[in-house]
């Protein structure tokens, strides 16, 4: 049994915890649960949705819901449907980002998803997975040493090297001393907050991993609809 803290401070990723994993990352529209829900926790606990998402897509597919966001892997801090200021890291490191972009191996069933200041590419739709993350790994050999290539579900995302979801997590677990951490993810970026929250808060946070694989988490859910069947029971 998973434990649900009196005064959480309730960190949930986006894709494969809130909404479920598509092909297609334009369509990842969340759980028909998850924006009500999202406004009924919000009404009563401190909630941030922790994401590789910039906090503009975040608020495309959650209209109408205002909790804390960080977005670009915590590069962007703020709220849906308002726009942040990007880190000075990535203003810095803007051309070498460009520049990139620009060299992103030409194949089938390989996209890139522009998210402003930061872009991944998606290789899910590939007729060769294993030509397509070949072609990718030769690509991402050239990130510069400010830039830190990121592997996730059939995606390689850039960001800038000192800027993680748990570097996130744990400046704003700082502003709620009082709050237990408790969050939610499916994927290798959120191995960090798992990390950064158990090593870092000087508490026992509550850490769920969503779905299959290795983790660092102390608690595990199968899917999206379990995880907001447990998120449910912080709703009253």
């Amino acid at each position: 049994m998973i434990p649900h803290p009196e005064r959480p401070l309730l960190f949930l990723d986006y894709d494969g915890t809130l909404a479920p994993i598509v092909d297609d990352p334009a369509e990842a529209w969340p759980h028909p649960a998850v924006p009500d829900l999202l406004r009924q926790l919000a009404g009563r606990h401190p909630v941030v949705v922790v994401s590789g998402r910039d906090v503009a897509a975040l608020s495309r597919f959650l209209p109408d819901v205002s909790v804390r966001a960080a977005g670009l892997h915590g590069a962007e801090i703020g709220t849906l449907g308002e726009t942040p200021e990007p880190a000075p890291e990535l203003a810095r490191l803007r051309p070498e980002l460009d520049r990139l972009r620009a060299a992103v191996p030409d194949a089938e069933g390989i996209r890139v998803e522009d998210k402003g200041a930061a872009f991944a590419v998606h290789y899910r739709a590939a007729p060769s997975e294993a030509a397509a993350l070949a072609a990718l790994r030769a690509w991402a050999s050239d990130v510069p040493d400010g830039l830190h290539a990121v592997w996730g579900k059939k995606v390689v995302e850039l960001r800038p090297r000192d800027v993680s979801k748990g570097t996130a997590v744990t400046r704003i677990a700082r502003e709620h001393p009082e709050h237990t951490p408790v969050y939610l993810g499916d994927d290798t970026t959120d191995e960090d907050a798992f990390a950064a929250l158990a090593a870092e808060t000087g508490r026992q946070p509550v850490t769920v991993k969503v779905g299959e694989g290795e983790t660092a988490a102390r608690f595990r859910v199968p899917d999206v609809g379990a995880a907001v069947d447990y998120l449910r029971g912080f709703a009253g």
